[in-house]
């Protein structure tokens, strides 16, 4: 019998490590099938464009913290296989979070399979090179190791600040996870020296927070908050149901809208008893809530925590000797449910119906581009681009070229953010550009959107010129004539 249960131990274990091989082979070759958007881009060329020091006096209008742009230094600044070393990079930190996940959380095995192969985890976080895998890495770290806090609390302190300097969102579930922290430290009365330790490597790590956001803002966020309500975003979001554009089923959507949100009812009275991961479900939920209603309302990607947060409150749960209670059944069957539609729509995905995201046509622009030798001997170009989109990702391909956006909001220049900061940058660029003009630097410039001829102050109209075009041209040339 025992031999029977070494051998069912054994081939359960095989067929996990199956699992894990068959997630990171597709994921693996489908992020290299897919070109980087502009968020990607943007990252690249703000680590490639500052130095340490520079990026803390910056970070506040990125919105995110220091690590991933490190991170990304020695590969942007020496040019060095954009965009695959900084796709590998990501891909890697998912792929070792699950590691962590699969080796350590509670889950049983279906809930691991479903959940690694859910949509957030196997479409966004192990494809879409951002700075959201590796705080996924340090909290599935903190929470394998959240047993021994007491015994371990340096590491648990230096965790969570690690894990707060990933991203804004990943902030968030630090600063929950630090209060419970904090609580049972103090309640436990652990070693004098080990406490004082905690504190300091806490103390110092909400400041270099600090010293980071302090005075963030995006220079758009009221026309944002004013197109956009919270709870519909929660919707069409977190649980990725847009009710316009259907992944492939208006009844799936509609059904998975509907457990979506019951999951979410029924959460918070499952947890309700056990304060921890209660305390921590409700903290990071009403902070993303306060953050999307009243600072940013956040792109889709931004509300995937919501889910991950979810996960997390459930491992914390898992964790601790839990008497039953009458919501647990219903919140399990909503849960199994809710990942299994996740993975119902990682299987139905269509790319294209986020373009934007996972068929950015950036290289294929700059292929163009280098082929017409549109761009040559020029340092400086300046993009005429509402929403500066292509001209990000066009950028990091230029690698001794720089695109500076007149209405859009990139910043990679020193006196950019000098001037961004003073709320003066959109005149200081339009200002520069004119002179570029008088200068007969460039008259060239990038957009991503069809634009009619529209005249450019006094002295300057702005003409219509296409450069290259199919059914649905995403750029255009133009160039400028004095009146």
């Amino acid at each position: 019998m025992n031999l029977n249960l070494k051998n069912n131990d054994k081939t359960a274990k095989t067929l996990s490590w199956a699992i894990f091989a068959v997630f990171a082979i597709l994921t693996f070759i489908l992020m290299l099938n897919r070109t980087p958007f502009f968020d990607e881009a943007h990252a690249w060329m703000v680590s490639k464009s500052f130095n340490l020091i520079e990026l803390f006096k910056i970070e506040k209008f990125e919105g995110h913290l220091f690590i991933w742009h490190v991170l990304l230094m020695p590969f942007s600044k020496n040019n060095l296989f954009y965009p695959y070393s900084m796709y590998i990079l990501n891909w890697a930190f998912c792929i070792l979070s699950l590691f962590v996940f699969w080796k350590f959380s509670p889950f049983k095995r279906l809930e691991k399979v479903l959940i690694t192969f859910s949509f957030p985890i196997f479409w966004y976080f192990a494809q879409v090179a951002r700075c959201y895998s590796i705080g996924l890495l340090f909290l599935f770290l903190i929470l394998s190791l959240w047993k021994e806090r007491i015994k371990k609390p340096i590491l648990i302190s230096f965790l969570l600040i690690l894990l707060a300097n990933t991203s804004a969102m990943a902030l968030i579930g630090a600063f929950a996870l630090g209060l419970i922290f904090i609580f049972d430290i103090l309640k436990e009365k652990i070693d004098k020296k080990n406490l004082i330790c905690s504190f300091l490597i806490l103390f110092f790590g909400a400041i270099l927070v600090f010293v980071q956001l302090f005075g963030a803002y995006h220079p758009d966020v009221e026309a944002l908050f004013k197109e956009k309500i919270f709870f519909y975003n929660l919707i069409t979001y977190f649980y990725y149901i847009d009710f316009k554009h259907l992944t492939f089923s208006y009844i799936f959507n509609k059904i998975t809208a509907l457990i979506a949100l019951l999951t979410i009812l029924f959460s918070f009275l499952f947890l309700f008893k056990n304060k921890r991961s209660f305390f921590f479900l409700t903290t990071t939920y009403l902070l993303m809530f306060l953050l999307f209603t009243f600072k940013y309302s956040g792109a889709w990607w931004h509300y995937l925590f919501f889910y991950v947060y979810l996960i997390s409150a459930v491992w914390l749960y898992k964790m601790d000797k839990n008497s039953e209670n009458i919501f647990q059944k219903p919140f399990q069957v909503l849960f199994l449910a809710l990942i299994s539609l996740f993975t119902i729509t990682t299987m139905f995905f269509d790319t294209l119906f986020l373009s934007e995201v996972y068929h950015s046509r950036t290289k294929e622009i700059y292929e163009i581009i280098k082929k017409e030798g549109l761009f040559e001997g020029n340092k400086k170009i300046y993009a005429l681009d509402n929403f500066s989109q292509t001209s990000t990702g066009i950028m990091p391909y230029l690698k001794e070229t720089k695109i500076y956006n007149v209405f859009g909001d990139e910043k990679y220049s020193k006196e950019e953010y000098k001037h961004y900061m003073k709320k003066e940058k959109r005149t200081f660029l339009i200002d520069e550009f004119a002179a570029s003009l008088n200068e007969n630097k460039i008259n060239l410039g990038i957009s991503d959107r069809k634009m009619f001829p529209v005249y450019f102050g006094k002295k300057y109209r702005l003409i219509l010129k296409p450069y290259y075009k199919n059914e649905n041209p995403n750029f255009i040339i133009y160039e400028l004539e004095k009146i």
